[in-house]
């Protein structure tokens, strides 16, 4: 069986606009299908890197506006009008009516709780005792967990392992703070170091 054709990359510097209107050519010859509008916009391709992989433009999205949702948190105050993209019809009126009803009702209080991402990875012994001894395990060794699961990551910080112990399973929540990203895959990325190094 042969194998399909790889799609264009360049080694030395993959985010272009040469680049990504090569990747354009290469998946219209084999798709069929016109991507003239993916390739008009107007950002650098070179901002994506670290964000998208095999970068060949962007996507128009119907694009409404809510609001306005008054807001008297602890660092943002007022009116705040919120874009919305999707494709979802009566969504954004939907989205407008509850933020009407909210503002009329004095507005929203906001404050920050905790900011963290979580990943919770079960570890299975085979007694209670073991878990148990595990849990202070890895209280005595969190530092060195810290530094596994950082060495992933510029951003992402382990600030704490939440225990829940249930019979021979030792239920963990590994916590970070992620900076200004959602750190999904930061956060899962870390976890698996930081398992890795367990292990």
């Amino acid at each position: 069986m042969s194998r399909a054709d790889p799609i264009p990359r360049n080694q030395e510097n993959d985010y272009t606009r040469e680049q990504a209107s090569a990747r354009r050519d290469f998946a219209a010859e084999r798709t069929g299908a016109s991507l003239d509008t993916v390739g008009s916009y107007t950002i650098d391709p070179a901002v994506t890197r670290g964000n998208v992989e095999n970068f060949i433009g962007t996507v128009q999205m119907p694009l409404g506006l809510a609001g306005p949702l008054r807001m008297a948190g602890e660092h943002a105050q007022g009116d705040f009008y919120v874009p919305l993209a999707t494709t979802e019809g009566t969504l954004v009126a939907s989205y407008s009516r509850g933020m009407r009803v909210i503002s009329e009702c004095g507005g929203v209080r906001a404050t920050v709780v905790k900011h963290s991402m979580q990943r919770a990875p079960v570890f299975l012994f085979e007694t209670a005792l073991q878990a148990r001894d595990f849990g202070q395990w890895l209280n005595d060794e969190f530092e060195a967990i810290k530094a596994a699961a950082e060495q992933s990551t510029s951003t992402g910080k382990l600030v704490e392992i939440e225990q829940y112990p249930v019979a021979n399973m030792l239920y963990t929540r590994f916590c970070y703070t992620t900076g200004d990203a959602a750190g999904q895959n930061m956060s899962g990325r870390a976890t698996f170091f930081a398992c890795e190094w367990i292990r």
